[in-house]
């Protein structure tokens, strides 16, 4: 049982650093959209550049995680 509780953390740690890679990858283009957008749009924008970048990491990492 010690064996499953150590793979478990592990994996959740390698997770967190895969999930925090993508989200800092994904920051810096999110951000150039958002201004892109806020510049030639005059609509009100819902979603800002980190919670964009949030959600696309969400979405990505298990993507990546789980194909391996």
């Amino acid at each position: 049982m010690s064996f499953g509780r150590k793979h478990q953390r592990r994996s959740r740690a390698e997770y967190s650093f895969y999930f925090a890679l993508i989200f800092l990858a994904a920051l810096p283009i999110c951000i150039l959209q958002w201004v892109y957008a806020l510049v030639t749009t005059t609509d009100r924008l819902n979603i800002g550049p980190v919670r964009r970048a949030w959600s696309e990491a969400q979405s990505v990492t298990p993507r990546i995680f789980w194909a391996y």
